[in-house]
């Protein structure tokens, strides 16, 4: 049996022909989202617009615009989505930033609106005559006076707000009798307590056509900084000629009374009272002798 290559020449082996060339595909680069470009600059104005004070409505405004143009953006096929989630995510963090600027905001003008500016007056020198050493003495920053338990007022002093002006009296630092005999059912003060009488007046500067109650109010501040007034007593203690915080005041009206407050006797004289014309004003600050 002869063989195909018995007796004749070898044929040569074939060798398989290459692959044809295989174009790589190249990606195709989404076009450009503009409503994805339009919601991150307004995410970003509405963020910075939202903390400055005036403006914030602006950024209140444009803020869930934002967010709303964002979404948009990234359901959008065949366009890229980078820029609208950016501005998602800056349109929800530039919310809560606007919040905390305009609590602060509003906290500030709250706090504005209900602080009454107080100002403060002392009665002149009793003395018509002075001496030159006297007349040559550095004169009291007034302005100062009142504003600390280190530099108070001297008893006859005023107090003024724009509907209210307060004046201290007189202060009756052992009161105890003149408490006992206001009222059978007051009581004997605490042991180590004394009764202190301010004798206050409270005139009424304001126009309100209905009048308004004077809401003066005086605390006694013990030389180690405790505060003493009427809540602070355990005992319902009528003060002798009482000051009236009930009756209405018309422009110009007046009204005069003691307030009586339960203090620790020692160290009494180195107390000071601190006054308020009305309910939101700056406390003022009376020595007590």
């Amino acid at each position: 049996m002869s063989t195909p290559f018995e007796g004749g020449a070898a044929t040569p082996q074939e060798v398989p022909s290459p692959p044809p060339p295989v174009n790589p595909q190249i990606p195709v680069k989404k076009p450009r989202n503009t409503l994805g470009l339009v919601a991150l600059i307004l995410a970003i104005a509405g963020t910075i617009l939202s903390c400055v004070p005036g403006i914030i409505i602006l950024g209140w405004i444009l803020l869930p615009a934002s967010f709303v143009l964002g979404l948009v953006a990234v359901l959008q096929k065949d366009k890229a989505h980078g820029q609208g989630l950016a501005a998602i995510i800056i349109s929800i963090v530039g919310t809560i930033v606007a919040a905390i600027a305009f609590i602060a905001v509003i906290d500030h003008a709250v706090d504005q609106a209900l602080t009454t500016e107080t100002t403060t007056s002392t009665p002149a020198a009793s003395s018509p005559q002075s001496t030159p050493a006297e007349s040559n003495a550095p004169a009291t920053n007034e302005g100062d006076a009142g504003s600390s338990r280190e530099n108070p007022l001297p008893i006859g002093s005023e107090i003024t707000t724009k509907d209210w002006k307060v004046t201290v009296n007189s202060v009756d630092l052992n009161a105890d009798e003149k408490v006992a005999a206001a009222s059978d059912f007051n009581e004997p003060a605490t042991d180590g307590f004394s009764y202190v009488l301010i004798n206050i007046t409270a005139t009424y500067l304001g126009n309100d056509s209905q009048g308004q109650m004077p809401w003066a109010t005086v605390d006694f501040v013990s030389k180690d900084g405790k505060t003493y007034n009427l809540a602070s007593s355990q005992k319902l203690t009528v003060a002798p000629e009482e000051f009236d915080q009930l009756s209405p005041l018309f422009n110009g009206a007046s009204t005069t009374g003691n307030i009586v407050i339960e203090v620790p006797t020692d160290g009494i004289e180195q107390g000071t009272l601190a006054v308020q014309a009305e309910l939101l004003a700056d406390k003022k600050f009376f020595a007590v002798k």
